[in-house]
C-alpha cells in the first residue's frame, strides 16, 4: 500500500538539508507547553477536552564515530522532522526532550485524520535514511522510532499565563512505552489501530504484539519516494 506524500513534500526535505540545521521552532508554531502533571484530577477546573493522538518520536544515534556525527545527525533529523510536523494543521503541540525525543499532539476528531498521522509517521521515519545518506553514514547508524497512542487530551490557561497548556496523561505515556517495544518503526495501541481503515489495519499493520496489559501494533512504515531517492543514490 503506498503512503501518500503530505504538504510537507521530498522535495522540500532534500532542500532543508543543504540549509543551517538546528532543532528550533519557527514563529508559526502553536504557542504551548506540556503539563507534567500525573493525574487528571490535579487539573485546574476550567479544561477544555477533546480526544486527539499523541506520538512520541524517538531519535536513536548508534553509530561508532564521534560526538560530532552525532549531533548534526540529530539536528539534521530533528529539524525536518520538526517542518514536517508542522505540515499538518492538526498540530496542537510541539515540545522537544533533551534525549533525543519529541511530543507531539494532534487534533484527530475523525478516523481520516488518524490515517494522516500515519502518513507522517512514515515521512517521519524515511527522512533519517534521507539524511544519513547525504551525510555519509550508513542507514543503522541512526534509527527512529514512532509511538502513537489515541486519546483525551486535556488544555487549559493558567489565569496569570498566556500559554495554552495540555495534558496528555495516559496518552503520551503510553505513545513513548510503545516507542521501547519495537525499535525502528511505527508501533501504535490497539485504539489507534481500531481507528485505521481495513486496507491499512491488513496491509500495514497486521504484525502485533502485547507487553502486559498492553496490546499493540507495529510496521516499518517508510515514504516510496523517500526510500527511492536512497536505493538511487546508494
Amino acid at each position: 500500500m503506498k503512503i501518500k506524500d503530505t504538504v510537507f513534500s521530498f522535495e522540500d526535505a532534500l532542500r532543508f538539508l543543504e540549509e543551517d540545521v538546528k532543532p528550533q521552532l519557527g514563529d508559526g508554531e502553536p504557542l504551548a507547553v506540556f503539563d507534567t502533571l500525573k493525574k487528571e484530577e490535579s487539573l485546574p477546573k476550567q479544561v477544555t477536552s477533546a480526544r486527539g493522538t499523541a506520538m512520541y518520536i524517538k531519535v536513536a544515534y548508534k553509530g561508532r564515530r564521534g560526538g560530532k556525527y552525532r549531533e548534526v545527525a540529530l539536528h539534521a533529523v530533528m529539524t525536518l522532522v520538526l517542518k514536517l510536523v508542522q505540515s499538518l494543521k492538526s498540530v496542537r503541540l510541539l515540545n522537544i526532550q533533551a534525549d533525543g525525543g519529541l511530543q507531539v499532539v494532534f487534533d484527530t476528531p475523525m478516523k481520516k485524520d488518524v490515517e494522516d498521522v500515519i502518513t507522517l509517521s512514515a515521512q517521519v521515519r524515511s527522512i533519517n535514511h534521507v539524511v544519513l545518506k547525504k551525510l555519509g553514514l550508513n542507514q543503522d547508524e541512526q534509527e527512529i522510532t514512532v509511538g502513537m497512542d489515541y486519546g483525551t487530551i486535556s488544555s487549559y490557561n493558567a489565569e496569570e499565563e498566556l500559554e495554552e497548556k495540555f495534558y496528555a496523561g495516559d496518552c503520551m505515556e503510553t505513545a513513548q512505552r510503545l516507542t521501547g517495544l519495537k525499535q525502528d518503526c511505527v508501533v501504535i495501541s490497539e485504539t489507534i489501530f481500531i481507528n485505521l481503515s481495513d486496507d491499512m489495519q491488513k496491509n500495514l499493520f497486521a504484525r502485533y504484539g502485547t507487553e502486559g496489559d498492553l496490546k499493540y501494533h507495529y510496521s516499518p512504515l517508510i515514504n516510496i519516494r523517500m526510500n527511492k531517492w536512497v536505493v538511487e543514490n546508494q
